[in-house]
């Protein structure tokens, strides 16, 4: 059986144990979306605030870094180029060094904020998406909760 969700490191020094919460995470969310995994493929990429700050740059003209950066590959379409395998859906980007401060500056522990990124990520690769209007926001935020809640996991907006 393949991996469901690929995480690739990039920078130092995630949690080697870290792997099996972001999949937890992920799947819980498609779930809870009612999205099947099967045939379906995610990508984390651990990173830095250096590294997502150039992609925060490039890819939405804001020059910081951010906590997390969603890039969906699909528009609810089957990609025509794969054959066999699965289908990628997109890639989530975190940052170490913003993960940590906000955790501590919000007195949480960290890979519950992390979980909560991950999830967060995740709705937007499904289309989710906060910043479009404040019904977006506040439906985004109510199935965060909910999936969190299903992870045993404080509401982080409380």
């Amino acid at each position: 059986m393949s991996k469901k969700v690929l995480v690739n490191r990039t920078s130092p020094p995630w949690p080697d144990d870290i792997d099996s919460t972001l999949q937890k995470a992920v799947e819980i969310t498609m779930e809870a979306e009612k999205k099947p995994m099967d045939g379906v493929e995610v990508g984390i990429q651990l990173t830095d605030d250096s590294e997502i700050q150039q992609y925060n740059r490039t890819y939405r003209g804001i020059d910081k870094a951010t906590n997390v950066l969603s890039f969906a590959l699909m528009d609810g379409e089957e990609d025509p180029f794969i054959e066999d395998g699965p289908t990628p859906l997109g890639d989530i980007l975190l940052a170490y060094e913003t993960i940590v401060k906000e955790s501590t500056e919000q007195n949480k522990p960290f890979l519950h904020h992390v979980t909560h990124l991950v999830v967060h990520g995740t709705l937007h690769l499904l289309g989710y998406d906060h910043e479009r209007s404040p019904q977006d926001a506040q439906q985004q935020e109510a199935r965060e909760v909910a999936i969190l809640a299903k992870l045993n996991l404080p509401n982080p907006y409380g």
